[in-house]
């Protein structure tokens, strides 16, 4: 790898910034002001979370719109569209006065979050990286992870000033001055370079497997692993005070170990940009299903188990595991299938993990309400030992494709 690359560049660190602002102002906000959103307007906390489950599940739709068009078009006008839009629903969203306006409004904040969000932000950096992008992934990574550390105390302390209109006006802007002048300085298409390893042939990588069955067993074990992880996350962070409660925990505990998962995701992604292309893609995918269900076994053990330790052992292994998450999202496909069509792969894994992150904060619901926390923690436990059992397949995949040579490195 190029020394140009072992730096931070400075358009990957703008990326960064502008994933912060995409996750930090489509995302998270829902967690503060979807309970003034319901108070204000006379709604019940379930009808506005409801509508945001709906959302994310139709955005399901439009993440593989959105990957075939930066396939075809470019990172560029997309993300330009996504800053564009994203200001625009949060503007319509903050005018929203009936029931209808609101589910129409946060469809639309869906489809926009699907344009400025990881996918488009790694199929950007992959295709102006190529084969070299894991090291720039990782970057953008590590600047977004700390999204709900910028925008949830901002969205908390605008609230003390201005209702939650206000606030949607303000993060409106936020796209607007931050996200759109980053996203219009992203190359629309990759051009060669000057640096050989940066010049049309190491770009176009056609990855490491060939075309026909072990293709499409990969694609089968990416979607299984990322659905699986994508569940556990979305179950974890939408029920886990639920949870806690039900196993006789404190609510303090639960935020406690609730505040160290960012953190430690952060960490995990600091390890794995120093150690870098020594560590295999599917590896890193492997490391984090198992931290996932480690830290699942860990909140299974704390039925059993006295003392707030284990829960904050559960916050470690879970946080590294999440954090790994996402770069293996973004390296795998890579690495397996090469870039070109990267968007429009990518864009399809989304599909289906999108469904099981959507699902997941219902079924986990209604497992708790009528079946208890033993079966929660079966489903949970279940839905890891699925994602695990994925990614060590993929391991011996990319290990018997690169014994065989057909990598082109």
């Amino acid at each position: 790898m190029t020394q140009r690359l072992r730096r931070i560049e400075p358009l990957t660190l703008l990326i960064g910034v502008s994933m912060t602002v995409g996750y930090g102002t489509l995302y998270y906000p829902f967690a503060i002001i979807g309970p003034e959103i319901a108070k204000a307007q006379g709604w019940s906390n379930s009808f506005v979370f409801g509508v945001f489950s709906v959302a994310l599940l139709s955005s399901a739709v439009t993440a593989s719109l959105v990957g075939r068009a930066m396939d075809r078009f470019g990172a560029r006008p997309v993300m330009v569209v996504g800053s564009c839009l994203a200001a625009t629903t949060l503007y319509n969203l903050s005018q929203v006065q009936s029931m209808t306006g609101f589910v129409v409004a946060m469809l639309l904040i869906e489809c926009a979050a699907r344009m400025v969000q990881y996918e488009t932000g790694f199929a950007a950096l992959t295709a102006i990286h190529g084969r070299y992008a894991r090291r720039p992934i990782a970057h953008v990574t590590l600047v977004a992870g700390f999204a709900s550390t910028v925008f949830w105390p901002l969205i908390h302390w605008l609230l003390g000033y201005i209702d939650w209109r206000g606030v949607c006006l303000v993060l409106a802007a936020i796209n607007l001055l931050v996200a759109l002048p980053i996203h219009a300085l992203v190359p629309a298409r990759p051009r060669p370079g000057p640096d050989p390893a940066m010049r049309a042939p190491s770009i176009r990588d056609p990855g490491l497997l060939q075309p026909g069955r072990q293709r499409a067993a990969a694609f089968l074990l990416m979607a299984v692993a990322f659905a699986g992880s994508s569940f556990l996350m979305s179950a974890v962070h939408t029920s886990f005070f639920l949870i806690l409660d039900e196993m006789g925990r404190p609510a303090a505990l639960a935020a406690l170990a609730g505040a160290m998962i960012g953190p430690m995701q952060v960490a995990a992604r600091v390890i794995e940009m120093l150690t870098g292309e020594r560590v295999a893609s599917s590896i890193v995918g492997l490391i984090s299903s198992t931290a996932l269900l480690l830290g699942i076994g860990c909140l299974v053990a704390a039925l059993r188990l006295d003392g707030d330790w284990i829960v904050i052992v559960f916050a470690i292994s879970f946080g590294i595991g999440q954090g790994l998450n996402f770069i293996a999202r973004a390296i795998l496909p890579a690495r397996l299938f090469g870039t070109d069509g990267y968007g429009a792969l990518t864009g399809n894994l989304a599909t289906i993990r999108l469904f099981a992150m959507a699902g997941a904060p219902v079924c986990t619901a209604l497992v708790i309400a009528h079946t208890g926390i033993g079966a929660t923690f079966a489903l949970l436990v279940l839905m890891a030992l699925i994602a695990v059992w994925a990614s060590w397949a993929l391991c011996r995949l990319e290990k018997r494709a690169s014994a065989a040579g057909l990598s082109i490195a």
